[in-house]
């Protein structure tokens, strides 16, 4: 097994991130896990995808340091009535406040765009005549 931290320019085409593929390349992994925050890794995962030798890729995020012991596991509570964010939020408010209070809000103003760029026209469904 080998590690690497994610503090590289992940630009597609620079010296950084072509040594990073070269590397996981040269130790040819079957499992690739990449854990440098969201939505950077999966980012680097779709730049990268054709670049990658790995058979199976999988953006671990917080599992990382769920699994290291460095950030409290939520409640199974929590997830199940869909709460987990408000847990993790008040465990490690100063990191993430913006993902959680100020991201979906971007979600909506890309879904009004898309919208006014469509015309915003209800389509009237036809049925077949009898």
């Amino acid at each position: 097994m080998r590690t690497r931290d994610g503090y590289f320019d992940v630009t597609r085409l620079c010296t950084d991130n072509l040594a990073v593929l070269a590397d996981v390349n040269n130790y040819e992994p079957d499992i690739l896990m990449v854990g440098m925050g969201m939505p950077r890794q999966e980012l680097w995962i779709q730049e990268n995808l054709e670049q990658v030798s790995a058979k199976v890729i999988f953006s671990v995020g917080a599992a990382i340091d769920y699994f290291a012991g460095t950030i409290p596991t939520p409640p199974r509570w929590a997830a199940r009535v869909g709460l987990e964010w408000a847990y993790r939020l008040m465990a490690e408010p100063g990191r993430l406040w913006k993902r959680y209070l100020l991201e979906p809000w971007s979600i909506l103003v890309i879904l009004a765009m898309d919208l006014i760029r469509r015309g915003f026209r209800l389509r009237e469904t036809s049925f077949p005549e009898e």
